[in-house]
């Protein structure tokens, strides 16, 4: 059976993205590919044909550009089936970034895992991202790996304590208030932070007496006036639902 021009162009592109490279002319990659994205969200056969393409290109053969363009598309339309091909390169510096947006848009609990089981291998600036992204998807399973990272480096405690907060769960709150008023200036804050975003969310399922007392330790003589003006307006809000 002859091929149509579309399925020769998206061959075609498929071949070129073996190669591309840094420097090249994007448009024969990314067009074709990028216009059959768009065109089979209505198609669940042929979305999943073009996931599978997808995944099969995020292996070392392929380059970091090319890679990054593949992630770039599974954000788009990826499904738990991608998440195996997209887990290692949350760990590759340069392409963590692209793996990490497309698991934080892959409803389920593999793309939750992926980001969790790297929360403890990651390093530097690519641990703080990981963490960024598993409180985009307020994961509660993480949450006695981001306790542990309250006591690391303050860049990625920061992280953690306001991560904990997203969770806004009564473990992650519970945590959040041992932490107060503890580490260095950066940290501090951040578990600040932390308990005003965990109070809100805990309001908001129904466990206002655990936000009432989490923002009752922040309205105490002892805490910096800013500090107490936002958990009093805080409380008055969460008092009002």
């Amino acid at each position: 059976m002859s091929q149509t021009p579309q399925n020769a162009d998206i061959d075609k592109a498929f071949e070129a993205l073996k190669t591309y490279k840094i420097g090249d002319d994007p448009a024969p990659v990314q067009d074709p590919i990028d216009k059959a994205v768009m065109a089979v969200q209505g198609n669940m056969a042929n979305r999943a044909a073009l996931e599978r393409r997808l995944a099969a290109a995020l292996t070392p053969a392929y380059s970091s550009v090319a890679r990054s363009f593949v992630c770039r598309q599974l954000a788009l339309i990826g499904t738990p089936a991608s998440v195996r091909a997209l887990a290692p390169l949350v760990l590759e510096e340069e392409l963590s970034i692209h793996a990490r947006n497309a698991l934080e848009r892959i409803p389920g609990a593999e793309s939750e895992k992926a980001l969790r089981d790297a929360l403890g291998q990651a390093k530097g600036r690519t641990k703080i991202g990981v963490i960024n992204s598993v409180a985009a998807r307020r994961d509660a399973a993480s949450t006695p790996v981001l306790i542990k990272i309250l006591g690391e480096d303050p860049e990625s405690a920061a992280a953690a304590a306001k991560a904990l907060g997203e969770i806004g769960t009564s473990e992650a709150a519970k945590a959040l208030a041992a932490a107060h008023g503890k580490g260095p200036a950066p940290v501090r804050q951040a578990v600040v932070d932390g308990m005003l975003i965990c109070a809100e969310r805990l309001a908001a399922a129904g466990q206002r007496s655990q936000a009432i007392t989490l923002l009752e330790g922040l309205t105490e003589a002892s805490q910096p006036e800013h500090v107490r003006m936002a958990a009093k307006r805080a409380l008055s809000a969460v008092s009002r639902k």
